[in-house]
């Protein structure tokens, strides 16, 4: 066909065309002609021809024009990417790597586990699950295994599966052409819609709306348990599910039948809709063929003597659309079809005001290869058709009432209604949207994204109203475009990217401010508000990925290591408050406020970036912020595992294994030590009061000089109430303890529990005494916010200070100054302080001080807080750099059930990847 997109030459009126042939000033002397110079300059530039394509890019996107499942890098939401090697003879993994001494993130080596691919085919296509647990791939025989991740990233292994496949029947012609994984049920359902942030009185306010769980949805029928859907070059649409044993299985169906090659499918593309799916096919006779996929579960449940099991045998049911011929854009009719998709409408909750329908969208690409197409730039097209029901108007005459009373009625058809096309001057490699299908990625092959609203298909501008902070493209962020890469894959909300370049390497790129992070004084820009819409936006980007459980390094790493401190705190502050519904449990009864600290779990992600954050700038020794964090989040993870040891509702704890006494060890001397440091610091800060100064000016120096967390531990209402907790917990555990050493199983079990009592008896104080002494402090602090009146925002207000900033605010100076002048001293005459001031607490690692990874340093493991040797396997936090043992199957088949929960993340939320 004629390449109709370059026109024709212009129109030269022949008197001009003459005079110019003419003109002897035209014509140019010998040394002109040799090297192609005028004296004047005057001529008109010959046209430059465009830079060719890279070859692996020409041959990517040959491929995407060729078949529709062709990514060979995918980024889980887990946090860790996926690479196909350039043969597909095995699938490697890498993550983010966030260093602890520059506070700079960089992308790891590829991890040593290895996926490889199977013996007759080789890998064609990756993509993730939705929670990026679980990986499928694809491989050139139309065969699509699945892989699950074991314990840490990076490390997956193929899962249990009875299909129906017959590897010795396979061809190239069952290659896949498009994969669809069904959301997680009810995890992926529970994502809340955060509204953009508006400030309103010098605040930042946003809404939290959750999707109502009744509305009808597709997912598998048991709760999480995985499924997947893809369609094969011969129109067989393939359901893989997991049942109630986790194994996977299959069930196949034709959607049509096929006799020729130009039947053969090239792309399919899969969104839900409603209880159903919405399955668009593409042939190589440019046809669309639109079906409506509905997934019969067909549960059973048996009764057995053990409990009742639940089989289910799915079944699934094809609809007919509607069909489109010749499809194409609307002009460029040199582009081929490289890549299909099918974007779900904006869910009631999610919407902005307007609704949509269901929408497909199709990229076309003109990529010139030939020497004939030099003069051509590449570039793609947007081809976008809604999906809608109408009903078609009948004549007059068939309207008219019959004599029965009954009317001519036509049943509703579908169709697809054309819009107008997108045209891009970049070559599009992947169309993605985003945040309940609000926004629209077009990632382009210059490594950088064109953000589109989904409702209006219009681009979205940087900088527009500086008091509204709707995404990270409205608020500035970008990719710098550079030199073209050959393949991509997204992170979870587009902030990061993981690249191959032409050679062949890998790479990671970070969206970036148009601006600096520091504001300019030049008079003119004010680039104050436009850089605290950013950070405002980044903490609602932190919340809405931090909400939908994705990994939230990514977003973290935009962030440059030298950010000021105010800066910092109004990132943790906004994403405290987009995330968190309760910060302050101050006035709840005892019994409430137990089960909302243990229950609420958004407060921890935005404690493990405060973590992250935490450093001095220009140094890696944390600042407060960092000490409360660390001191929190280690105080959370062992009250969870004390909680869930001690709560025995038969009441039979003391008769539990003699075993799990001894594993529990490290975490209540941990408890204790915490405990004997914040008296310590307390007591130290009481000695040295000057005269004439208040005990809230030397507290508020403490932290300003050492960023010592002792008094915000008690001052602070979440970390309060899990003290509370775990002294009770340690009073059962001390009875415990007695009763398990006479059972001791080992003499290496009875010699530690032995050492602990002897430890308890050497205490510089009784463990009741600090109780009562808490209790009196909660007690004064419930009446300093009464006293002072303090609403609850007020209240909320004042926890954040404390919790980022280390603030002893005026509210609670009454119950600072009882803590300092009455029960401090008062404790301190029933304790040993000449024994707790030569207590040992460094190992806490409080201080943050680091120790050189040396044959004399002393490591421990973050979550069950015993000693690391060096003939351990270890793997490594890739937030905050804490090591744990990389202990085998073998061994967390025996150990106690609080190690196998425990080790799944680091006590900061990270998680882990294999050392060696």
């Amino acid at each position: 066909m004629e390449d109709t997109t370059m026109g024709e030459a212009p129109d030269i009126p022949v008197d001009e065309l003459m005079a110019t042939e003419l003109d002897p000033a035209g014509l140019m002397d010998p040394m002109d002609d040799l090297f192609g110079d005028t004296a004047d300059g005057l001529e008109m530039p010959a046209p430059i021809p465009a830079a060719p394509l890279p070859a692996s890019l020409g041959i990517h996107i040959s491929n995407m024009q060729g078949v529709g499942c062709t990514s060979m890098l995918a980024w889980s939401n887990a946090g860790y990417t996926a690479e196909i090697s350039r043969i597909g003879c095995a699938i490697s993994f890498r993550t983010v790597i966030r260093h602890q001494q520059s506070g700079g993130s960089t992308l790891s080596e590829e991890s040593k586990h290895l996926v490889p691919s199977p013996e007759d085919a080789h890998f064609a296509h990756i993509q993730f699950s939705g929670p990026g647990t679980e990986l499928a791939a694809a491989d050139s025989l139309g065969g699509v295994h699945v892989y699950t991740m074991t314990g840490v990233l990076g490390r997956l292994q193929a899962a249990p599966t009875r299909t129906s496949l017959k590897e010795g029947q396979r061809t190239e012609l069952e290659r896949v052409v498009g994969l669809h994984w069904l959301q997680l049920w009810p995890a992926e359902f529970r994502a809340p819609y955060i509204t953009p942030a508006t400030k309103v009185n010098g605040k930042w306010l946003t809404q939290m709306r959750v999707l109502d769980q009744h509305v009808p949805q597709v997912h598998h029928a048991l709760e999480n348990r995985s499924a997947l859907l893809y369609v094969t070059a011969t129109s067989k649409l393939v359901l893989l599910y997991q049942n109630e044993q986790g194994i996977w299985h299959s069930t196949t169906v034709q959607l049509e039948d096929w006799q020729y090659t130009r039947d053969l499918l090239t792309h399919a593309a899969i969104g839900e809709e409603g209880d159903h799916l919405i399955l668009t096919t593409h042939d190589f006779n440019r046809r669309f063929r639109v079906f409506k996929i509905t997934i019969h579960w067909n549960i059973t449940q048996r009764s057995l003597s053990n409990g009742t099991t639940t089989t289910i045998s799915p079944t699934i049911e094809i609809g007919h659309l509607t069909l489109l011929n010749h499809v194409g854009p609307q002009q460029a009719q040199s582009t081929k079809l490289s890549s299909l998709c099918v974007i779900p409408a904006i869910q009631q909750f999610a919407e902005q005001g307007l609704s949509t329908a269901t929408t497909v969208v199709a990229v076309f690409t003109h990529a010139p290869s030939r020497m004939i197409d030099a003069q051509q730039e590449a570039f793609s097209v947007l081809a976008i058709w809604t999906l809608e029901s109408i009903t078609p108007t009948l004549h007059e005459y068939f309207a008219t009432p019959k004599t029965n009373g009954q009317t001519s009625a036509q049943p509703a058809v579908t169709v697809l209604r054309r819009q107008q096309d997108v045209l891009t001057n970049n070559v599009v490699l992947d169309v993605r949207a985003m945040y309940h299908n609000t926004m629209v990625a077009l990632t382009n092959s210059g490594g950088a994204i064109e953000w589109y609203n989904r409702i209006t298909w219009t681009s979205i501008d940087s900088f527009g109203d500086m008091s509204v902070a709707s995404s990270l493209s409205q608020s500035g962020f970008e990719y710098v475009a550079a030199e073209h890469i050959a393949h991509v894959a997204l992170n979870t909300d587009g902030s990061a990217m993981i690249i191959t370049r032409p050679d062949g390497t890998f790479g990671v790129k970070y969206v970036k401010p148009r601006y600096t992070w520091e504001p300019l004084e030049d008079g003119i820009s004010d680039t104050k508000s436009m850089i605290e819409t950013a950070i405002v936006s980044l903490a609602r980007q932190y919340a809405i990925v931090s909400s939908s459980n994705g990994a939230t390094d990514e977003t973290l790493a935009i962030l440059p290591p030298n950010l000021s401190h105010h800066l910092r705190a109004l990132f943790l502050q906004q994403a405290f408050r987009n995330l968190c519904r309760t910060l302050d449990v101050s006035l709840f009864d005892p019994q409430r406020q137990q089960q909302t600290v243990l229950k609420e779990q958004t407060h921890l992600r935005v404690l493990s970036a405060q973590l992250a954050l935490g450093t001095r700038l220009g140094s890696s020794e944390r600042d407060f912020a960092g000490q409360f964090a660390y001191v929190y989040l280690n105080m959370r993870s062992i009250s969870i595992t004390l909680a869930q040891t001690f709560s025995t509702r038969d009441g039979t704890l003391f008769s539990r294994s003699p075993d799990l006494v001894p594993s529990l060890i490290p975490l209540v001397t941990w408890v204790t030590d915490v405990i004997i440091f914040i008296i310590d610091s307390l007591a130290v800060v009481k000695r040295n009061l000057q005269p004439g100064s208040s005990p809230k000016e030397a507290l508020e120096r403490l932290v300003a000089e050492t960023g010592n967390p002792a008094l915000h531990i008690l001052l602070c209402s979440f970390p309060r109430v899990l003290l509370r907790m775990q002294t009770s917990a340690i009073a059962v555990y001390l009875k415990w303890i007695q009763v398990a050493k006479a059972r001791a199983q080992t003499l290496e079990h009875k010699q530690q529990m032995d050492a602990f009592c002897e430890m308890v008896k050497n205490m510089p104080f009784a463990y009741n005494h600090f109780v009562e002494m808490l209790t009196e402090f909660d007690a004064a602090v419930r009446s300093a916010y009464t006293d002072a009146g303090c609403s609850s925002e007020e209240r909320v207000d004042v926890e954040l200070a404390m919790m980022i900033e280390g603030t002893v605010p005026d509210e609670l100076e009454s119950a600072v100054e009882t803590l300092m002048g009455v029960l401090l001293p008062r404790f301190e005459s029933q304790a040993d302080m000449g024994r707790l001031y030569f207590w040992h607490t460094e190992w806490l690692g409080i201080h943050g001080d680091h120790v050189p990874q040396g044959r004399t340093a002393v490591r421990y493991d973050a979550v069950r807080k015993v000693r690391l040797t060096s003939n351990m396997k270890l793997r490594v936090c890739r937030r905050c750099g804490s090591e744990m043992e990389d202990l085998s199957q073998e061994a967390l088949r025996v150990a106690p059930d609080w190690v196998k929960h425990g080790q799944r993340q680091c006590f900061c939320q990270g998680y882990w990847w294999p050392v060696g």
